[in-house]
């Protein structure tokens, strides 16, 4: 099977990494697992700011006393000891998380592990994506500052043109007519209640995959959690002022690329174009695991003279695509294996595992494999 010159880049570059971190603490070898990692520190630093966070916009006159969802993270900031850390983490984990996502869906990509029976997780990961993506948005309206009322105000009117049901949808978001306190508590039931559906989510991702990694090596966790803490005390969240509904003035903001530029991209086309933007690259990506002219992955076969019903190759298969089913009248064995071909992707792993000679790949030959590994020995010694 001829290797793609993407596949033969990232197999160069996890080479490089294998020669400074070995093997065992290649990141590259955990990029699914590394946005796992961050959810949870995602889980724990959030849950710790819930314990102080009010879910209230009551800004109806200025007294020391306010306390409302501003206030509340001002207090978060700037009175409970490390606090200011714990939300800089929050805040700078959502952007690893996104850029760890990515990492991870182009790596896939490149490397050709999105087809055929893989299009579940393609599919699941990219439900999961934009599940993390509103997530982080509803993050910045909990802050109830000059930007939350901008993007609140800007989602309700994205939604509201959408035909027949956008008014509807608007008043959903809003929990009502118009802002009020219920508004941030519909938020911070978006935000923790979505946050918590990704384990269902993550478990559709995972539910066809046999041995999926989930969890990097302690040390991978410490040197990403030190880059993070770096983050955060090079680049500290600064104060902002609060929302104040009455003001027509405010119509600019600072935007997160990796959560709001949906937002920029609606400053800067328009509703139409927004739309379009969005509409059209969600279903770009959804689609990319049909064939599109790509040349069909040809699954295994089973060489029935030579199967003994070892089970080497149904218990080593990633994508359950090899089933033990009982072996014809006659045989010296009572159990010979099969492929389904709608699930294999032709990975190989079933040729290495098999010490028979008695499963093949269309176009590698096990013969072909042996004869590789005896010549990278001979090279190596």
């Amino acid at each position: 099977m001829e290797t793609s010159v993407w596949t033969k880049v990232f197999l160069v570059t996890e080479d490089l990494f294998n020669k400074i971190a070995t093997s065992k603490y290649n990141p590259l070898y955990y990029h699914g697992a590394l946005p796992q990692f961050i959810m949870y520190v995602l889980f724990l630093s959030g849950l710790l700011l819930f314990a102080y966070y009010v879910p209230t916009i009551d800004n109806a006159y200025v007294s020391k006393n306010l306390v409302n969802a501003f206030t509340s993270v001002k207090y978060i900031t700037n009175d409970i000891p490390f606090g200011a850390v714990v939300r800089a983490v929050h805040r700078y984990a959502g952007d690893a998380m996104v850029v760890a996502i990515v990492l991870h869906m182009v790596r896939v990509w490149f490397t050709d592990r999105y087809r055929q029976y893989r299009w579940v997780q393609w599919e699941s990961g990219i439900v999961l994506l934009i599940m993390v993506l509103f997530i982080g948005q509803t993050g910045y309206y909990l802050i109830w500052d000059e930007r939350s009322l901008i993007l609140t105000r800007m989602t309700v009117s994205a939604l509201e043109t959408i035909p027949v049901i956008g008014v509807g949808l608007g008043h959903w978001f809003l929990n009502g007519r118009a802002i009020s306190n219920l508004t941030l508590s519909n938020f911070l039931f978006i935000h923790i209640g979505l946050s918590f559906t990704l384990l269902f989510g993550l478990w559709i991702h995972y539910v066809r995959m046999t041995r999926p990694v989930i969890t990097p090596p302690p040390v991978v966790n410490y040197v990403l959690m030190g880059l993070l803490l770096l983050v955060v005390y090079l680049f500290p969240i600064t104060a902002t002022k609060m929302a104040d509904l009455q003001s027509l003035t405010t119509n600019s903001m600072d935007i997160d690329l990796f959560f709001l530029f949906p937002y920029w991209v609606l400053s800067q086309t328009g509703m139409f174009g927004f739309w379009a933007f969005t509409i059209i690259g969600t279903l770009a990506v959804c689609l990319i695991p049909l064939p599109m002219g790509a040349k069909p992955i040809e699954a295994a076969e089973v060489v029935n003279t030579k199967c003994t019903g070892c089970t080497f190759c149904s218990r080593d298969c990633p994508y359950q695509a090899i089933e033990m089913v009982p072996a014809p009248a006659g045989s010296r064995f009572k159990l010979i294996a099969t492929v389904k071909s709608y699930r294999c992707s032709g990975c190989g792993v079933c040729v290495g595992a098999c010490a028979f000679d008695a499963i093949d790949l269309p176009n590698l030959l096990d013969t072909d494999v042996t004869e590789k590994i005896k010549q990278l020995s001979k090279a190596q010694s």
